[in-house]
């Protein structure tokens, strides 16, 4: 029995000791709890007050990491170290710590957009600043030169200046004594106005007197001259008159025909050697008896007309260029031109120059047509203005006109000396054309000249 109440005993020890065990660790298990429980509240909130500052995702930023470490360097908290920067920042942009980024948008924003960055548009400017500090320079130095020109040009001013006042009194003086010179000099035009009425009627009258001798001068040398012009008329004519009576008609035969050929070519006695030349015209008789000059000294017509188509040594071919039907052409007829000789060389004086190409301008010189006269056969003869008795032709180039205006006493020599020069050439024209005329010298142009040595175009 005693056995049974100890073992009893026992358990029910052992069954409060477990009983108040588990009430132990139920309590401690609720005080656990309930500390748990005030932890996590505490870790929630911690963490909400955390997101305030930095969210989950963004901790493990490393630009996140970067501040931090920053903050620890200098021994502040993120957000003071954050806070710092940003006062800092303003105060560099603005110069206000407590800036907003509204205001200062609103300041930069004529001058910063979201594609040109605050820094690069003051890196900009300090470009351009540096560009406008450059040429303020160039232009500081233009200016440093042009006060040292203008400095110069002063120094020669005034230089200037004191020679030219130098000047002005060396020319006071000098007019000084112009004035006191002017003084006699006007004494002196007193006297010589009061002599020159006298002086002048006197010359006045001297000259008169001379042109009254001279002008009947020259109504004697006209009345001689024109006596002397009807003199050589006369004289002419008489020569002439006697000159035609007494030539045999024989002396006027200047070929004949060698052979009539086919068609209408003839050959005639005469070639190069005779001075025939291309183009050269020839009228035909049958004999010399019909070479009888009626009364006014020409020859009658020939039966035919012939030109020089072809030229040889001692012949030439001619072609017909007119003929009579009843009368042909036959070999032994003689062939005459009033103009050609072949034992005679014509006189010829060339004067002027010629526009043989017709554009309207005289050649420079006038050799071609002396030229094409020597190579026909003629004799050129020089020309100083007069003509002489025994000249045959007067060859006159484009006439030269008259000069009109007179040069000033303003012009120059070279004017006064083209003046002259054409009033020259115009009147020694005029002189060889009246004397031509006077003298009934045949006178010929250019073309009149191709006609007579045979040059004419074709």
């Amino acid at each position: 029995m005693a056995i049974r109440s100890g073992a009893g005993t026992g358990v029910i020890v052992s069954l409060v000791v477990f009983v108040l065990a588990t009430v132990f660790l139920l309590v401690l298990s609720i005080v656990f709890y309930a500390n748990n429980r005030e932890q996590v509240d505490s870790v929630t909130q911690a963490e909400d007050s955390l997101k305030v500052f930095a969210r989950t995702s963004e901790r493990g930023n490393d630009s996140v990491q970067t501040i931090v470490s920053l903050a620890e360097d200098s021994n502040q908290s993120v957000v003071g170290y954050l806070n710092d920067q940003i006062e800092q920042r303003n105060i560099l942009l603005t110069g206000n710590p407590s800036e907003t980024i509204e205001q200062i948008n609103a300041d930069f924003s004529k001058i910063v957009s979201s594609s040109s960055p605050l820094a690069i548009t003051v890196s900009s400017l300090q470009s351009q600043i540096k560009s406008r500090q450059q040429e303020l320079d160039a232009r500081v130095e233009e200016l440093a030169s042009a006060h040292e020109s203008i400095q110069s040009l002063q120094d020669q001013l005034e230089q200037q200046t004191q020679s030219q006042e130098a000047e002005v009194q060396l020319v006071k003086d000098q007019w000084k004594e112009v004035q006191d010179g002017s003084i006699e000099l006007s004494a002196q035009s007193d006297d010589l106005f009061d002599s020159r009425d006298e002086r002048l009627d006197s010359v006045r009258e001297e000259y008169v007197n001379r042109i009254e001798d001279l002008e009947e001068s020259v109504d004697e040398l006209r009345s001689e001259k024109a006596q002397l012009i009807s003199t050589i008329d006369d004289l002419r004519s008489k020569v002439n008159s006697s000159r035609m009576n007494s030539i045999d008609p024989s002396l006027l035969i200047d070929g004949t025909v060698l052979e009539v050929g086919s068609g209408n070519e003839i050959f005639i006695d005469r070639g190069e050697k005779d001075h025939i030349v291309l183009g050269m015209k020839f009228d035909v008789y049958d004999g010399a008896s019909q070479l009888l000059t009626d009364e006014n000294n020409t020859l009658p017509r020939g039966k035919a007309s012939i030109e020089i188509v072809k030229v040889g040594a001692t012949t030439s071919t001619a072609k017909i260029t007119r003929s009579t039907p009843s009368q042909p052409i036959v070999r032994n007829n003689i062939i005459v031109n009033p103009v050609y000789d072949p034992n005679y060389k014509f006189s010829f004086i060339v004067h002027g120059f010629f526009d043989v190409d017709g554009d309207g301008k005289p050649e420079p010189n006038n050799s071609f047509i002396k030229d094409q006269i020597l190579r026909w056969g003629g004799l050129v003869i020089d020309d100083d203005g007069i003509i002489p008795g025994d000249l045959d032709f007067l060859v006159l180039g484009v006439s030269p006109r008259k000069p009109t205006h007179e040069p000033g006493r303003g012009a120059s020599h070279a004017m006064m000396d083209a003046y002259a020069e054409q009033q020259k050439a115009y009147e020694d024209y005029e002189s060889l054309y009246e004397q031509a005329k006077a003298a009934q010298v045949p006178i010929l142009t250019a073309n009149r000249l191709d006609v007579v040595t045979g040059q004419h175009k074709r």
